[in-house]
């Protein structure tokens, strides 16, 4: 009979890590955290540590770059500099990017050392299956054989030479699709950590008796915790959409309206679970309109709109809809002494991560009968 016992072991890619904002990620602190109690075992190639490394500095030069361009655009400001107050606009601190990539490696080092993280050499690997791979556009590689792929693959290769030594299953966590067919009968590529680690947290809270106090918990508080999530996010996008000046070079004059529709958590996962409490990871499908009012001075010159005050501007309504699975996360807080919990929406960044202009249809540009 095949074990119902979850797997425990997880080998990360460079793309999680990247995805979870580097160390920055509740998801990783939570595999971490089951790592250093010995629930997971977490496994990375040294091609892997290295990659982060080297995407934590690339990632940290172009924010350099555009903290260059704040400070360019703060320096035309002058009015505000006949107040006190705002002086600490001018004196922004100087990036020192050498001294953080450092920082960052000696917290990477840290992190791993406390989640204790095994890092598998690659050294010495032969380098004929990799080519076959390479030839055969097999997984990493695509049709267009992309060169890039290699130390993928390496470290792919790496932890099936390794995992099938020991006959041991693992999950690869990787946001990488081209890892999506990859063949291997002992790593196994996945993208939802938190399913995983809630399989987990409930295999150990059924044991103990919280799993039906934090189930408890949630369906009792669910529609405030829908509601306070709904509130959040409305903000989010309210401020997101008010700051945007411009969408493929036409300006916009302003926000006319937004709405955030039917807000419902879809599923949850329990991400961690203490003594004291434990941390849910709730996903909604999320469907929301903005409506923008655009100013065209580029296609319409000859209009004149004399009621909004401009001559030769023609103002167009841009209606944009968008559907997503948002993650937020809740804190359910025991009380062992009287056996009951209380669950709150966590203070995270989540959901101010999510790109709300990076999916939606253009189609409806400078259409105004479209405007729902």
């Amino acid at each position: 009979m095949k074990s119902t016992e979850p797997i425990r072991l997880f080998a990360l890619d460079t793309s999680f890590v990247e995805s979870q904002n580097f160390l920055g990620g509740k998801l990783l602190k939570n595999l971490g955290d089951l790592g250093k109690e010995k629930q997971v075992k977490i496994y990375i190639t040294d091609i892997v540590y290295r990659e982060v490394l080297s995407r934590f500095a690339k990632r940290l030069l172009e924010e350099e770059n555009k903290i260059i361009t704040v400070k360019k655009t703060i320096a035309q400001i002058r009015v505000l500099k006949n107040f006190k107050d705002y002086e600490a606009y001018f004196t922004l601190p100087e990036l020192d990017r050498a001294k953080l990539i450092d920082q960052f490696k000696k917290d990477f080092d840290e992190w791993i050392s406390y989640a204790e993280v095994k890092i598998l050499p690659t050294k010495g690997l032969t380098i004929e299956k990799v080519m076959n791979d390479y030839f055969e556009s097999n997984p990493p590689f695509a049709s267009a054989k992309k060169k890039n792929e290699f130390p993928d693959a390496f470290s792919f290769y790496a932890l099936d030479q390794y995992f099938k030594i020991g006959k041991k299953e693992c999950f690869f966590v990787t946001f990488d699709t081209d890892f999506d067919n990859a063949l291997s009968n002992y790593v196994k590529p996945i993208n939802d950590i938190a399913e995983k680690l809630d399989l987990i947290n409930r295999a150990n809270e059924n044991r103990s008796g919280i799993l039906k106090l934090i189930e408890d918990t949630y369906a009792s508080s669910k529609s405030k915790l829908e509601h306070d999530a709904k509130i959040r996010f409305s903000n989010y996008l309210e401020d997101v959409a008010s700051a945007k000046t411009e969408i493929r070079g036409i300006a916009i004059d302003h926000l006319e309206s937004f709405e955030v529709s039917d807000f419902k958590f879809d599923r949850y996962n329990i991400v961690s679970t203490g003594g004291f409490g434990a941390q849910l990871q709730c996903t909604a499908i999320v469907q929301y309109t903005v409506t923008l009012i655009l100013k065209d001075e580029i296609h319409t010159p000859h209009l004149s709109k004399n009621e909004f005050g401009y001559i030769g501007v023609e103002y167009s309504p841009y209606v944009m809809e968008a559907e997503k699975a948002i993650n937020f996360y809740v804190t359910v807080d025991f009380n062992l002494g009287t056996g009951k919990a209380n669950a709150k929406l966590t203070d995270a960044v989540s959901p101010t991560g999510i790109d709300i202009f990076d999916d939606w249809d253009y189609d409806l540009l400078f259409n105004p009968s479209k405007v729902r």
